[in-house]
């Protein structure tokens, strides 16, 4: 079964840092742009982009793990800063085994002390 992340505006989602440049592939209409993964939660995160992308909606990204290979469905929101190639994302659709290694990626990560 499908997860579809739920946002809610009052409580924003942990956070962690990602350390040592770990790459991140996003599928943005069938063409692959690698981009280095700055922040992840259970809701989506920050990737940094070698390349400008335009105003690309949603994407396939696929991104490796401790806890084995995450493949999801996000939506690639607006930059924070004009002229930044760090680009916000979220989840829109996990399948349960990405869900479980996301979720315990994270948690390892919150025990090497990388929460925000």
């Amino acid at each position: 079964m499908a997860h579809f992340p739920q946002f809610n505006g009052k409580n924003r989602a942990l956070r962690v840092r990602v350390p040592s440049n770990e790459s991140i592939n996003f599928n943005l209409g069938g063409r692959q742009v690698p981009a280095v993964l700055q922040k992840l939660s259970m809701t989506g995160g920050l990737a940094e982009f070698k390349i400008p992308i335009g105003e690309t909606a949603l994407a396939e990204v696929s991104l490796s793990t401790a806890s084995g290979p995450i493949n999801a469905l996000v939506e690639v929101m607006t930059a924070q800063q004009k002229g930044s190639h760090c680009r916000p994302f979220r989840f829109i659709a996990l399948d349960d085994n990405d869900y479980q290694r996301l979720a315990a990626t994270l948690q390892t990560m919150r025990k090497q002390g990388l929460a925000e």
